[in-house]
């Protein structure tokens, strides 16, 4: 969602615009301008904008750029305030998960979309990713970002990333485990698709533990 979508978002909560802009300490004009598509040109207006939604600034420019992969260090530094524990959370794509999901030790550079800030969300290893299609339609649809920790145990009701048990490691899926008989399987709640059955542990990459709605 661009920074036009996540004003949208606030007013549609409730908030005016003259609220808004005082809460992110920028001019009136500042958001109208957003609002008819203009988006600022002073950086230090988008470093306002990316503390009020709690968000990397860069990302908040860019986010929807394929070009964004970058290097980044891990863990990223915690910090504290009035919403909670906030840290940065590398936002990976499908094909790069197995930098976290496949090694238990926890990597010092890997590659990443961007880094997102969100609050109290625990696990070192916890990585966000972008829905990528509507299998799992209307909870999580297509764009949408989740929050994934690879450490935590999963139990049936569980929504989870899993590697398709289909002989290609490199197609990762967004499900729910879900128990048929003695089988858990991993069941999309998009009906066009089908239930998949749950062979091996390892086949799970990780929990989902957060959703970022786009409204």
């Amino acid at each position: 969602m661009n920074l036009k979508g996540l004003i949208h978002r606030e007013l549609g909560e409730g908030m005016t615009e003259k609220e808004l802009a005082s809460a992110v300490q920028v001019p009136l004009r500042t958001l109208t301008n957003i609002l008819a598509g203009k988006d600022p040109k002073d950086p230090a207006t988008w470093e306002q904008f990316a503390e009020y939604f709690r968000m990397d600034v860069d990302f908040l420019r860019t986010g929807e750029s394929a070009h964004a992969t970058r290097m980044v260090e891990l863990p990223g530094s915690i910090s504290h305030s009035a919403a909670g524990h906030m840290r940065k959370i590398p936002l990976l794509t499908w094909q790069q998960m197995g930098q976290l999901t496949t090694s238990k030790d926890l990597p010092g550079v890997i590659h990443a979309e961007a880094m997102v800030e969100t609050t109290d969300v625990s696990g070192t290893r916890t990585f966000a990713v972008k829905v990528q299609d509507d299998s799992m339609a209307p909870l999580f649809n297509e764009g949408e970002m989740i929050f994934v920790n690879p450490d935590l145990e999963w139990k049936p009701g569980d929504y989870v990333i899993a590697n398709r048990p289909d002989g290609h490691p490199e197609t990762m899926i967004l499900r729910q485990v879900k128990p048929i008989g003695s089988q858990c399987m991993l069941h999309p709640l998009n009906r066009k698709y089908e239930d998949l059955p749950v062979t091996k542990q390892d086949e799970v990459w990780g929990k989902v533990v957060r959703l970022r709605k786009n409204l």
